[in-house]
């Protein structure tokens, strides 16, 4: 679980994807469809599940920690809205004392919260005490005379806690060194059949979930699949740490890059691999990623920015859960800093894009980007996105793979969006969107939005056109023209602005829309009839709104510019009459 220390090269140009992943570029590069592909693809375009149960936090030995710890790790997940925790409920941790004797005080408690909080459980059931596995340390299997004993220690856990934890993890990275010796795939899918038969039988609406491989290994996956895996799992699961995958030659600063197409052709490469060996409908999982900002590439608003990338881009995907690794970092002893919080519970820049991404992205379920385009300088190295969300919203994201600066250009097809807010990842705080414009057509496109290594966050939204009350509210048929202040919803740019009474209509001029609850305007009032106008703003494609009886023109002396000049030309008039009547009385004189 201490993810910079495996030291692990993945080269998709070795068997796995020389084999596949290259074939199915090519093919698609010449238009071609393979047999297989059809069914990747159909299965690519949905995922009934929203963002925010798809998504989760790790918090590996949260069992291990007393309440108070607990508390606190619970309050941060509440903010985060984890939705799920992934943690081991390692056999060497329940069973240490000895065959029997059980110490399952810190899983009760960790589980029980968890339920509390809403927050769905990830177990993983893995390690073996040494009176099991001859003496040895926990990442050695149980030897082939206590697997009765490895049977208990499933069917006590799934029994305990049915209904309570929601899926069960069959060890961890059982193809590197968590598994000693040497990783076998044999055995390990061995342990793994007599895990599920156990689950099934004690709690059979839990989730199995095949251990997680890191990252991928296809030569292992297929072993296991050989063996009969994949008739007893629900989901099968890897970890892609973005410093673990790679493509021959790539760049070295490219090492941490969350390389987002590779991500997204590894999964469809998984998905295909599951597919040549069942029909069985099976999930496929990311059970750990992560950044650790204890490599030296990594600051804190890297860690941020690479982790909210890798978020959008595989919400994009049909990857069915994704665990972000971790909570929190692990004691200072350990050269582990991949929380999203310090090990004294500091929250890191990383902890508050988590939250806004679930608070932003999370009601969404799928990719839509039919309702909007994109467009840069250097095309192959945008990563654009667009969610749907249910009350009509759109969540829009835009950066540069290869974090070199460059400009944004987008434009919006359904007029009827009118707002556009810039939103930051870490706040959550909106401002509106500059260089925006609206075509003929409604169409709103942006042109120039700063974007490189940090996801630019755009939300777009269908407001309803409303005027609230314009300032001030009075003002004199004297007045030549008067600066109004007008307030609302549904704002936009090509916004215009006028007053009428009956058959009069004043076009205001000078409309400037603020923001979309807010236009200023300047209309002229010399000699116009006196009463009661109604405002109307009109958004340019068709759409009105109107305020009756907003603003009143009265008969007397305003306070508008048009009124003060009227004032001074009064007020030049009379000193040039006195000016005048001195003179008439010194020549009498």
């Amino acid at each position: 679980m201490k993810k910079h220390s495996i030291g692990i090269q993945f080269n998709v140009r070795t068997y796995f994807f020389r084999i596949l992943l290259l074939l199915v570029i090519a093919t698609l590069a010449l238009g071609i469809i393979l047999p297989f592909a059809s069914k990747g693809a159909a299965v690519a375009q949905t995922n009934p599940a929203t963002i925010a149960d798809r998504f989760g936090i790790a918090s590996s030995h949260l069992m291990t920690f007393d309440e108070q710890t607990m508390d606190r790790k619970f309050q941060a997940m509440d903010e985060l809205q984890a939705g799920w925790v992934r943690s081991t409920m390692a056999w060497h941790d329940v069973e240490y004392l000895g065959k029997g004797q059980w110490t399952l005080q810190g899983c009760d408690m960790a589980v029980a919260k968890a339920n509390q909080h809403g927050v769905k459980v990830l177990g993983i059931l893995c390690g073996c005490p040494a009176w099991a596995n001859g003496g040895k340390e926990a990442f050695y299997p149980p030897t082939e005379d206590h697997l009765e004993d490895w049977k208990t220690y499933v069917r006590t856990m799934a029994t305990k806690y049915k209904g309570k934890v929601a899926a069960w993890e069959i060890w961890n990275e059982e193809n590197i060194q968590y598994w000693q010796p040497t990783p076998d795939p044999v055995y390990y899918t061995r342990l793994l059949k007599l895990a599920s038969t156990e689950i099934r039988a004690a709690d059979p609406a839990a989730t199995i979930v095949m251990g997680g491989t890191a990252p991928v290994d296809p030569g292992f996956l297929e072993t296991t699949f050989h063996e009969g895996s994949l008739d007893y799992v629900d989901a099968i699961a890897y970890h892609p740490y973005p410093e673990i995958i790679g493509e021959a030659g790539q760049p070295p600063e490219a090492k941490y890059w969350p390389k987002e197409k590779l991500s997204g052709w590894i999964l469809n490469g998984v998905r295909e691999l599951i597919w040549q060996h069942t029909t069985k409908p099976i999930q496929v999982w990311i059970t750990e990623m992560g950044y650790s900002t204890g490599a030296a590439e990594i600051d804190y608003q890297t860690q941020a920015a690479y982790m909210l990338r890798c978020l959008i881009n595989y919400a994009s995907t049909n990857v069915d859960r994704l665990i972000w690794y971790q909570l929190r970092d692990e004691p200072p002893v350990i050269p582990d800093e991949a929380g999203l919080m310090t090990y004294g519970f500091v929250k890191k820049t990383a902890f508050y894009y988590y939250a806004n991404f679930k608070q932003l992205f999370g009601s969404a379920t799928n990719e839509d980007l039919s309702q909007v385009s994109f467009s840069c300088s250097a095309p192959a190295t945008l990563e654009s996105h667009c969610f749907p969300l249910p009350d009509g919203r759109l969540m829009l994201s835009a950066w540069k793979s290869d974090n070199v600066a460059d400009s944004l250009n987008l434009t919006i097809t359904n007029p009827e969006f009118g707002s556009v807010m810039l939103v930051d990842p870490a706040t959550g705080a909106r401002t509106p969107a500059s260089g925006l414009s609206r075509d003929s057509q409604g169409r709103i496109t942006i042109q120039g939005l700063p974007i490189g290594k940090v996801p630019v966050i755009l939300e777009v939204a269908k407001v309803s056109l409303t005027i609230t009350s314009v300032s001030p509210n009075q003002v004199s048929q004297f007045t030549f023209w008067q600066d109004l202040s007008i307030s609302g919803s549904g704002f936009g740019p090509g916004a215009t602005v006028r007053l009428e009474k009956g058959s009069t209509v004043i076009d205001a001029f000078n409309v400037n829309v603020v923001s979309d609850g807010s236009i200023t305007c300047t209309g002229g009032f010399w000699s116009v009839e006196a009463g009661a106008y109604d405002i109307v703003v009109n958004d340019g494609v068709g759409h009105e709104a109107r305020l009756p009886g907003a603003l009143t023109v009265g008969s007397g002396c305003g306070t508008g510019s048009g009124a003060g000049i009227l004032a001074l030309g009064v007020m030049l008039g009379v000193i040039s009459l006195a000016g005048s009547f001195r003179l008439r009385r010194s020549k009498r004189k």
